[in-house]
């Protein structure tokens, strides 16, 4: 029998910590990642995690992919908020972030439950984790605020 040649490209522990921190020394000028970014990763890894059989099953395959869509944008507002350094447009992009979340993502969640995709205990959990993002863009919103204030 022949071998295969070619070197298999898995995914390991090694290789995804490695792409991490050369992703993040390339958007954040740092090592590590931001903390609202990695909590959007965890909404986003829970959420699909809990409902990718579900959701498959019962047809819900567009709800999902519409929910890591809005996710997505909310990291990119994010991104965006890290890289400009106008105060008053970053306040305009975390609020944009907050609408996303709060209306477009939680309307997806809505309805996966209501189709029963995800568990009234699952919904608890996505709760505590959008509580505890909404806390950070809070806490980032008050500090651009006293930036801006300062300003004028």
């Amino acid at each position: 029998m022949e071998k295969n040649s070619k070197p298999k490209n898995h995914w390991t522990q090694t290789k995804i910590d490695a792409a991490t921190i050369k992703i993040n020394q390339e958007i954040y000028k740092r090592n590590r990642q931001a903390p609202i970014q990695i909590k959007l990763d965890d909404l986003a890894i829970f959420i699909n995690d809990k409902i990718t059989r579900r959701g498959i099953a019962k047809g819900l395959v567009f709800i999902q992919e519409d929910l890591n869509k809005h996710i997505l944008e909310a990291q990119k507002y994010t991104v965006k908020v890290l890289l400009i350094t106008d105060a008053e447009e970053q306040y305009r992009c975390l609020v944009t972030i907050k609408k996303l979340l709060k209306i477009e993502v939680w309307t997806d969640i809505r309805f996966l439950m209501v189709n029963k995709a995800i568990t009234p205990g699952e919904i608890t959990e996505l709760i505590r984790r959008q509580l505890e993002i909404d806390k950070d863009l809070d806490r980032w919103l008050a500090g651009i605020e006293k930036a801006i204030s300062a300003q004028g």
